[in-house]
């Protein structure tokens, strides 16, 4: 199986930002990590692929970063290999680039999440559903009030994880560390595609959208727009 067998590009949700790019990344492929496959990574990269201990968790941070550098090669012209990043005070990745487009990237599980797009600041986050028995337990440290009534204070896992994917997205979209920005917005409801917000310091944030994104069984995921 071939790299761009494994990347799906998905539609954009109603409303979002024209031009703005969707993939989906496949992780689950039995792939040795060897020199074939890291050659595609910078040094950097490839020293960051090795650290992990697991070779699942190499592959899927191998497999991530070949599919961002194929796409934004696809965007900028350059080559695959020529693409230089850089990162913001709170490690959120950047091409080194003017002209560059913005881009974002999560993965979790068998699926990796690739934004592109230009004009604003995007995030993406995807989740693999845990009911995992601290849940209650994370909700109560993370949320605000409203959220915690969205999942039932931690009893519902699956809109808790579609919360804390929300989280996610618009505070990469800023750009911001997570756990200091969590009570910077609350999410509203979790019923439409379109998932309102409300920002506790709107003249401190850029005007911010955000989408539930169709995602696979067991997971959960959430697009985020912030205009610049």
């Amino acid at each position: 199986m071939e790299l761009n067998a494994l990347i799906k590009p998905l539609p954009c949700p109603a409303g979002a930002p024209q031009g703005l790019l969707l993939y989906r990344v496949r992780l689950d492929v039995d792939w040795p990590v060897d020199e074939a496959l890291l050659a595609g990574l910078s040094p950097d990269e490839r020293k960051r692929c090795l650290r992990y201990l697991r070779t699942i968790n190499q592959l899927q941070f191998g497999l991530t970063r070949l599919a961002l550098r194929r796409l934004l090669a696809q965007e900028t012209g350059l080559a695959p290999d020529a693409l230089r990043f850089e990162q913001g005070e709170h490690g959120k990745p950047a091409l080194d680039w003017a002209a560059a487009p913005v881009f974002n990237v999560s993965h979790s599980g068998a699926y990796a999440l690739i934004a592109i797009g230009r004009g604003g600041q995007v995030g993406v986050d995807i989740e693999t559903v845990q009911p995992m028995r601290d849940v209650p337990a994370l909700a109560e440290q993370t949320l605000l009030p409203g959220e915690l009534e969205l999942c039932r204070h931690g009893r519902d896992v699956e809109a808790f994880f579609q919360l804390w994917t929300i989280k996610e997205a618009v505070l990469k979209a800023w750009g911001v560390g997570i756990a200091q920005h969590l009570s910077a917005f609350e999410a509203l409801e979790l019923t439409r595609s379109e998932l309102p917000l409300r920002i506790a310091a709107p003249e401190r944030w850029p005007a911010t959208r955000a989408w539930a994104l169709e995602a696979p069984d067991g997971y959960r995921a959430t697009l985020a727009w912030a205009e610049s």
